[in-house]
């Protein structure tokens, strides 16, 4: 009997030993997990940032399933005659741009693409467009891009040179004398027009669609997206900026950013556009700029597209009626 006693007293001993140590496998298994997540989300952003940023987007001229927006237009595909040329930026880059004049233009529009897509001959449907009613266009490949300069994106914090450049080559053109000037840019562009408006007084009015309210944000929406829990993104989200800080430097990263810079618009016409259901950058990056300048008018479309235009199909935006009436009706209303 104590024999049969003593055996069942070890079997339970072993039985405890062995839950005791698959338990602490268990442990060291989920402590390593969490420990390799956490260090794969800390040292990401100093990766793959630079592998993304450092470089020059040049345009396929074709379209692809990932980059369907990557053909390449000219002025002829449109009738329409342009001055190519180029402007030299203060720190020393030379960007393209297109300028379709109009006589006597009701004013000129800056024209800003995305980050990798569309290129920005796309906007020459917007320019036959605008001139059929008054405007006058200048399409600005910013640098790092097409046939600019600049081996680098630059996601708003360099590119307001690249506009400056531009509106000192209006001011200092007689035929623009008077002339109102308008940005509109779209994703990145969106956001470098936030920036530049907030920075260049002499820019009147301001068309910002799917723009950031700042990168991180964007980063981190996306992430929501996908259903992220929001303890991982609080732990990515100080590495995002600090890897920002790395390339970009501190004070242009905390401070040239759409959300602060729209605070100097200064009683100027701003119109934010976005769509509720946009991927690329969620809608709420436009709440967070209208809530940033509440005289700000805004527009959110019941649609999908993170290019706003039905489809994405700038090439034929012109058949996108309510949006072309909505831009038409804000610069009728808001320029002098």
């Amino acid at each position: 009997m104590k024999t049969a006693n003593r055996k069942s007293s070890k079997k339970v001993q072993r039985s405890r030993i062995t839950k005791q140590s698959v338990l602490k496998r268990i442990i060291i298994v989920l402590t390593a997990t969490i420990l390799l997540c956490t260090t794969i989300l800390m040292i990401a952003p100093y990766i793959a940032l630079p592998l993304f940023l450092n470089r020059h987007v040049n345009y396929r001229g074709y379209a692809t399933y990932d980059y369907p927006l990557q053909d390449i237009y000219y002025a002829s595909d449109y009738g329409l005659n342009e001055k190519q040329l180029y402007l030299t930026t203060e720190d020393g880059y030379n960007i393209w741009v297109s300028e379709i004049y109009t006589e006597k233009p009701k004013a000129v529009i800056i024209y800003l693409s995305g980050i990798v897509q569309p290129s920005v001959t796309y906007f020459y449907g917007h320019a036959k467009f605008m001139q059929d009613n008054g405007y006058s266009s200048i399409l600005l490949e910013v640098r790092g891009h097409g046939k600019s300069d600049g081996k680098q994106i630059c996601l708003g914090y360099e590119e307001v040179k690249d506009v400056q450049a531009v509106v000192d080559y209006i001011n200092s053109d007689e035929k623009y004398q008077g002339v109102p000037i308008v940005l509109q840019g779209v994703s990145m562009g969106g956001a470098i027009a936030v920036n530049s408006f907030g920075q260049i007084n002499d820019i009147d009015a301001l068309i910002a669609m799917s723009a950031y309210s700042s990168f991180e944000d964007a980063a981190l929406d996306i992430m929501s997206n996908y259903y992220v829990p929001e303890f991982i993104k609080q732990i990515e989200k100080p590495f995002l900026r600090s890897a920002l800080h790395m390339i970009f430097g501190k004070e242009k990263v905390d401070t040239l950013k759409p959300l602060k810079q729209i605070e100097h618009a200064n009683g100027r016409p701003v119109f934010l556009i976005a769509c509720k259901d946009d991927k690329g950058v969620p809608v709420e990056s436009t709440y967070r700029l209208k809530k940033a300048y509440e005289e700000a008018e805004i527009w959110i479309r019941n649609s999908w597209e993170h290019f706003i235009v039905l489809g994405c199909d700038f090439k034929n935006m012109a058949q996108d009626t309510e949006y072309c009436n909505k831009i038409l009706d804000f610069l009728e209303r808001k320029l002098p």
